[in-house]
């Protein structure tokens, strides 16, 4: 069929080969898939729909044949099924892997809590117009132009500001640099 609509008299014959077959489908179902209910009236409802996908094939073969075509059909799904699924359960373990978060690096966040608290401590001990710079950048994270307007500046003061911050920070936080190698005076 080309579109996915089923026409009437279709599905009249599909409600009718699903009341006859379904039943005895599922059992075989429920072998195929080690008596797990759930995985079998997947499987039961995927042959269902590959049938009505090829109904016009399905609905002229004798009572034997379209059991045999329907037995089949779900057991190559089954294999299908059993294939995905063996796949899945193979990447499972990187899947966790990558979802799951880091061991605690305690040293790292001892570190970070230091920095932190010696940066803070040095912009405090900051001239009021650097410290107001650097709380706003820092703290509020506003840009160079959103510190110079609400400061009344100029935006290139406070690029000035910033550097001159900075430049104090690495001098007196030495390993304890917030800043690394990665934030340059623009910023």
């Amino acid at each position: 069929m080309s579109s996915d609509k089923i026409p009437p008299d279709y599905a009249d014959e599909l409600a009718d080969c699903l009341a006859m077959y379904a039943p005895g489908l599922f059992g075989y179902a429920c072998v195929l898939g080690r008596g797990d209910r759930a995985p079998a009236e997947a499987l039961v409802q995927a042959t269902f729909t590959a049938a009505a996908k090829q109904w016009s094939t399905v609905r002229r073969l004798c009572d034997a044949q379209r059991l045999c075509w329907l037995q089949t059909t779900a057991g190559n799904l089954a294999v299908s099924m059993f294939r995905r699924n063996g796949a899945f359960r193979d990447c499972l373990p990187r899947l966790e892997a990558r979802c799951r978060p880091p061991s605690p690096d305690t040293y790292a966040e001892a570190m970070a809590g230091i920095a932190v608290e010696r940066c803070w401590r040095a912009i405090q001990a900051l001239p009021p117009q650097q410290h107001a710079v650097a709380v706003m950048r820092w703290l509020f994270a506003m840009t160079n132009s959103e510190i110079a307007a609400q400061l009344g500046i100029a935006a290139g003061t406070v690029a000035a500001h910033l550097y001159a911050v900075r430049s104090k920070l690495k001098a007196g936080l030495g390993p304890y640099d917030p800043f690394g190698d990665g934030e340059g005076a623009s910023s």
